[in-house]
């Protein structure tokens, strides 16, 4: 983005080195981020609508070029079988502004269109990144199930041999083997849950990617918070597609106030056959111009494109103010679940330590089956918890990452450039 201080380049590079380089990793986040930026549909809409703004400037910029006209004629009746040729060539030579706020227009136009391409392009980037932590996250939800079931399943065979020894009754068997089906179950709601995320992910990249790698700690290492709102408000395609829109609507006001200005042309004619004339050239200077309704359609024009610049400008700071809001939430979700994740390692160290404690105590027959079970329970939830946590901040990073431009590296054509 244009207008960064020079010190913020520097700091976004330093933020991103795994993004610095010419080619990138066939598995991982960085290619699903760049299979969702080639092969995604509404980054070829945009694309097309892009050129189609292009292809309008190119339209604008052709008023400047001579108009070429003919005209022939058949005469019919008293004998006369002239047919009179005209060949006319018009070139402007000035038209008040028109010309040119006709073309800065379009080019504003294009501008505003880059922009969004630009801003449809980081929605693109940050739903990918979140689709790619998600199945992270469910994976790790996975192996933490697993452990779960593995643990009830020694527990059970424990109980199972205790109960052949007539050491433990059959209602401890019964509960253990309840213990063991809840934890199947939740293993099997989670491979649920992955295979929905799976799907999320293949929606966006619309090709197969491999989601083994993890996110690299390089994306993850984000400035300071108070420098995180500052970067995020500079770096916002939101506010810099609105910046834009106001710019095409400033000109869309020029283009208005010029549009009933008339144009000064050099003619150039040339007849053939014409009565009167014969073969004859002529060349002067004209002045056309046209009012529709008396100038009062052309004020009207000017009012609307007014009107229209204001709309630009609130919607600019409305995007403003959502930008500052959402980054201080993400933010300030990062910090609470980088605390949360601290506090469940804690509490799964201390739940640890029970759970064999407990063990020893069943031994001595102090504690019961039912203590033991529950305590294994509550560690795998504390567990399911952790990872929780973590792949929440894991979102919460990749998301402020996208807000502030560092995954704009990804995107190799023009539009890096807006």
């Amino acid at each position: 983005m244009k207008g960064l201080p020079c010190w913020r380049p520097a700091l976004l590079a330093a933020c991103l080195g795994l993004l610095s380089g010419p080619t990138w990793a066939q598995a991982g986040l960085e290619a699903a981020l760049e299979a969702a930026l080639t092969h995604h549909p509404a980054i070829g809409g945009k694309q097309a609508e892009l050129d189609a703004r292009a292809f309008g400037g190119d339209t604008a910029r052709s008023q400047r070029y001579p108009t070429l006209s003919a005209q022939a004629q058949q005469g019919v009746g008293s004998g006369d079988h002239d047919s009179p040729v005209n060949l006319r060539v018009r070139q402007p030579l000035w038209a008040f502004g028109r010309i040119d706020n006709n073309i800065a227009f379009a080019d504003a136009q294009t501008e505003a269109e880059q922009a969004d391409l630009l801003r449809v392009r980081r929605q693109l980037l940050e739903q990918t990144a979140v689709a790619y932590a998600r199945v992270q996250g469910s994976r790790r939800s996975l192996d933490v199930a697993g452990e779960n079931i593995d643990a009830h399943r020694q527990l059970h065979r424990q109980i199972q041999r205790r109960a052949r020894g007539e050491l433990a009754s059959g209602a401890d068997v019964s509960l253990a083997t309840t213990r063991l089906a809840q934890a199947e179950a939740r293993h099997e709601l989670l491979l649920g849950e992955l295979d929905v995320a799976l799907n999320e992910l293949r929606s966006l990249t619309q090709i197969a990617v491999d989601t083994t790698p993890g996110v690299p700690d390089a994306l993850l290492r984000l400035p300071a918070p108070e420098m995180l709102e500052e970067l995020a408000l500079e770096n916002s395609a939101e506010i810099l597609h609105k910046q834009r829109l106001i710019a095409g609507a400033r000109a869309g006001v020029a283009q208005a106030r010029t549009a009933a200005m008339p144009t000064l042309y050099l003619q150039l004619d040339q007849d053939y056959d014409q009565p009167g004339y014969g073969n004859d050239s002529r060349a002067g200077l004209v002045l056309e111009g046209t009012l529709d309704g008396l100038g009062f359609a052309s004020r009207g024009r000017t009012r609307t494109a007014l009107a229209e610049q204001s709309a630009a400008e609130q919607a600019l700071l409305s995007a403003r103010n959502d930008t500052t809001r959402i980054s201080q939430r993400l933010i300030r979700q990062r910090q609470l679940q980088q605390t949360l994740q601290a506090s469940l390692a804690t509490s799964i160290q201390e739940l640890d330590s029970l759970l064999d404690s407990y063990r020893r105590q069943y031994e001595t027959g102090t504690k019961s089956w039912q203590d033991l079970l529950n305590i294994q329970r509550e560690l795998a939830d504390q567990r399911l918890q952790q990872v929780q946590a973590q792949n929440d901040w894991l979102v919460y990073s990749l998301q402020l990452m996208t807000l502030i431009g560092g995954f704009d590296a990804l995107i190799k054509d023009d539009a890096d450039h807006v």
